[in-house]
């Protein structure tokens, strides 16, 4: 299939919503918002480093990297309002292939109520996909707001998520934190747990002292740094009252110390030190 004869698909089988004044096909997509207030988000999945032919499909593919991008509102406690893909193809790959990755991204669309609105293809010697967001939040929630004596939580079990298979970005859960109790930090466990947790308190300029024992794991402690998990780590605030409500649906993991007393975990009532480490990318 040609450049001209793609792009032509795509404006045929890609829905545009009332929001989307242009789509497809021009320079720019020109969209509306109600809110002057915007997300943005762009996230890379690169063969060979975040997937590999054989091992992952390509619907899998295509549902993984939105799902990336859909976290990261997510963790923000976001909402998606638009998405666009940019694609560099292998000469390997056959067409029927880039359209069960692009079947994927529709699926996701439907599900999580965005648009697709556009964005690129290119020859490439390894299959990417550059995937960007423009989403809104009513009260955005960032790395750097943790308080001393903010109980920390995680929305689920760490190593649940099997890697190289599709899984479910925490929209809702986000949405519920937001609305209903004092957060005053999160961030999504891309990396690892631990590394995760570790920019949240670099950037607050705080530590933390984490409860081994309270920590959910499905492998134990090495799936505190294998990353991949795609949870949320949140921090509430100390007088916060509806505390019970939060223990009773996630886990709390652990308190925000003074940047002072160092990032810490306990067990058997004694304290160990913590070293960040997790999946880095250089």
């Amino acid at each position: 299939m040609k450049e001209l004869a793609w792009i032509d698909y795509l404006r045929q089988i890609v829905p545009k919503s009332r929001e989307v004044l242009i789509g497809i096909g021009d320079d720019c997509a020109q969209v509306k918002s109600r809110s002057d207030k915007l997300l943005l988000k762009s996230d890379l999945f690169i063969e060979n480093i975040h997937f590999k032919l054989g091992k992952t499909g390509f619907k899998t593919i295509g549902l993984r990297a939105v799902a990336r991008v859909l976290s990261d509102f997510a963790a923000c406690g976001g909402v998606p309002k638009f998405i666009g893909i940019s694609i560099g193809i292998p000469s390997y790959l056959k067409i029927s292939d880039v359209k069960k990755i692009l079947g994927a991204v529709l699926i996701q669309a439907k599900k999580y109520k965005f648009s697709l609105v556009g964005g690129d293809t290119a020859k490439s010697a390894k299959l990417f996909l550059d995937v960007w967001g423009l989403g809104v939040a009513p009260k955005f929630i960032s790395r750097d707001g943790a308080k001393v004596g903010d109980y920390i939580f995680i929305t689920g079990k760490l190593g649940t998520n099997r890697l190289n298979e599709p899984f479910e970005p925490r929209l809702k859960e986000a949405q519920y934190l937001a609305k209903n109790f004092r957060l005053n930090s999160m961030i999504d466990i891309s990396d690892g747990f631990i590394v995760d947790l570790y920019r949240v308190l670099t950037l607050s300029k705080k530590g933390a002292c984490l409860n081994k024992e309270a920590i959910p794991a499905v492998n134990g402690k090495a799936d505190f740094y294998r990353g991949e998990d795609y949870e949320l780590i949140f921090t509430v605030d100390k007088a916060e009252k509806k505390l019970k409500t939060l223990e009773k649906k996630f886990y709390c993991v652990g308190r925000v110390k003074s940047k002072q007393f160092g990032y810490k975990i306990e067990k058997n009532n004694k304290l160990y030190n913590l070293s960040p480490n997790g999946y880095l990318h250089f």
